[in-house]
């Protein structure tokens, strides 16, 4: 496939890496209504060769409200704060999604728990992942039809105030940061793109990047051919399956027990662990 085959362009920051998360996402739910989706970056645009609009995309994405998974396959409890979710794309055929990336499991004195799993468990106090994520849907939900076709275009520009999200978007949200003081602390409404925030969430769950050991950076790459998500989540991983691919360092930002992702710097000259 070549960029004359894309049906879905939105504009994209590499920089921020909510929406390169949220681009990643877009494709696996494309791939999951209709194996052979492909997506790749060209400039400041991803693209996507799928049998979906965008529009078609979200509907499908937002149809249902997250279920919280508090209890394990094994039996194992899981605390709400961070609780797998399951996202029913198409309950006739059982099509969903089952995201945790924020969440894993560890021994305490012999005896296995789940917890957060830095650095994507960014909320904290009384919100949970499912309370997140059901807010942030609700709010697309009113906004989307308000949105053109051409104007899904710029879908993660689309910001609003919001007192709750996952914090994979750096650009308005976080501002406060530098100010010394978190929102989420204040219970402070800030401009946010829910799209992002959303769609970083899927994204997340298979594109992982390649996380620093003190769990405050990671790299990421984009990748300048067609692929689909199995190949794409490799080389998001900078793994140099294909030639070209651009890296991207991202940082934490933290101020006390809040945190959320900072903007990202392109990284000259290859690969740094």
């Amino acid at each position: 496939m070549n960029q004359r085959a894309a049906n879905v362009r939105l504009a994209v920051d590499p920089t921020n890496p909510g929406q390169y998360f949220a681009c990643c996402g877009l494709l696996e739910v494309a791939d999951r209504l209709q194996s052979g989706a492909q997506g790749w970056f060209a400039g400041d645009q991803f693209l996507m060769a799928c049998g979906h609009s965008i529009r078609q995309l979200l509907n499908t994405l937002l149809a249902h409200p997250a279920e919280p998974v508090t209890s394990l396959a094994n039996g194992l409890a899981v605390k709400p704060i961070v609780a797998p979710l399951k996202i029913t794309l198409n309950s006739k055929d059982s099509n969903t999604l089952l995201l945790d990336s924020w969440m894993r499991i560890r021994l305490d004195k012999g005896r296995p728990i789940a917890m957060g799993n830095p650095p994507w468990n960014f909320w904290s106090g009384q919100q949970t992942s499912c309370g997140i994520w059901n807010s942030l849907r609700d709010e697309i939900v009113r906004q989307l039809p308000t949105l053109a076709d051409d104007g899904l275009r710029n879908l993660f520009t689309q910001r609003i105030l919001l007192t709750g999200r996952f914090g994979f978007d750096p650009g308005a949200a976080w501002d406060a940061l530098d100010a010394g003081f978190s929102p989420n602390a204040q219970d402070l409404s800030v401009a946010s793109s829910p799209a992002t925030e959303l769609l970083a969430a899927v994204g997340i769950q298979r594109f992982r990047p390649v996380v620093s050991n003190d769990r405050q950076s990671f790299t990421y790459a984009l990748w300048p051919v067609p692929l689909p998500p199995a190949v794409a989540a490799c080389t998001a991983a900078a793994v140099p399956i294909v030639p070209g691919i651009v890296l991207f360092r991202g940082q934490v930002v933290s101020r006390g027990q809040y945190a959320a992702l900072g903007p990202s710097t392109q990284i000259i000259g290859g690969f740094h662990g």
